[in-house]
């Protein structure tokens, strides 16, 4: 069986440099029998509609079975644009032969406005070789693209005296003005895009790893703080439960970020792992079960 990656978005991104490291990490076929595609609306197109309408355009032109990672899956929170991203996300399911999520969480959000069961293949985490820990920097750190919701805010409101925030990344298309937003908050560094020779020590260097995106539902920047032996504090709600519950002792799950960001500042071994703390899932059972998903499209087909 061959399989094929098409790989959409900006390599910066997230979903596209997942997609690009499982093509090399399982081997990216020129004559496909099947192609793997990660979706997320925003790669696809400015409007959820015409996203899934672009999704299903790629599909038709490969003419091959399409297994999708669905990342991103609309939360149920009776807004409009969670509403419109549902319908895009049931026509993407539909358009394709094989649906995976990363994580049990997304698959019961999934299951809320489609009645296909997806394969749940939980992000891998990749630890970082051994290297030098800068001295801290003194700063509660997120990693990642900055968008409304993802928890600048709530964190900018909840800094210690004499602490700052730095965002370990830029604005997402489209919201460049959220930065002048967030300043007018409290004290925020915006590195812009880091490369990634540059990104360990940029998370080993971190006083307070912080992952305050109260609605996600699966996360690399999770993973990226595991992979640098960081423990991250996180919100405790359902995909950091499940990740905890997955991997013991990884997360520092919080109800209120004030108190838990001056504990982190007060005793900053809290938030490492400790040696030989086991995280994952590896590489190796990541491919082994996308080959697994593969394996039942070809037999089906």
């Amino acid at each position: 069986m061959r399989v094929g990656h098409l790989v959409v978005g900006p390599p910066e991104h997230g979903v596209t440099r997942y997609a690009r490291e499982l093509a090399e990490a399982a081997g990216d076929a020129a004559d496909p029998d099947v192609v793997h595609v990660h979706y997320t609306d925003r790669l696809f197109g400015p409007t959820a509609e015409e996203s899934a309408t672009a999704f299903a355009a790629r599909v038709a032109e490969l003419g091959r079975p399409v297994v999708v990672t669905l990342h991103d899956v609309p939360p149920d929170d009776g807004s409009v644009l969670q509403q419109r991203r549902a319908r895009a996300y049931a026509a993407v399911v539909d358009a394709a032969a094989a649906v995976v999520v990363n994580s049990d969480h997304e698959a019961t959000r999934l299951a809320r406005f489609s009645p296909v069961r997806p394969a749940v293949v939980p992000l891998p985490v990749q630890p970082l070789p051994p290297g030098p820990v800068p001295p801290p920097d003194g700063q509660v750190v997120v990693l990642g693209f900055l968008y409304p919701g993802k928890g600048h805010e709530e964190a900018l409101r909840a800094l210690p005296p004499g602490t700052g925030l730095t965002a370990l990344g830029r604005p997402s298309d489209g919201h460049a003005d959220l930065v002048d937003q967030l300043s007018a908050l409290g004290p925020l560094t915006v590195t812009g895009y880091v490369p990634d020779e540059e990104l360990p020590a940029r998370l080993r260097a971190a006083s307070v790893p912080l992952a305050p995106h109260r609605h996600v539902s699966a996360s690399g920047s999770i993973g990226s703080w595991l992979a640098a032996g960081r423990r991250p504090l996180v919100p405790d709600v359902a995909y950091t439960r499940e990740v905890e519950a997955r991997s013991p002792g990884t997360l520092w799950l919080y109800d209120e970020l004030g108190p838990a960001l001056a504990h982190a500042l007060a005793e900053p071994s809290l938030t490492w792992l400790a040696p030989g703390t086991p995280v994952g899932p590896s590489w190796v059972a990541t491919v082994a079960a996308y080959r697994a998903v593969w394996a039942g499209v070809s037999t089906a087909c």
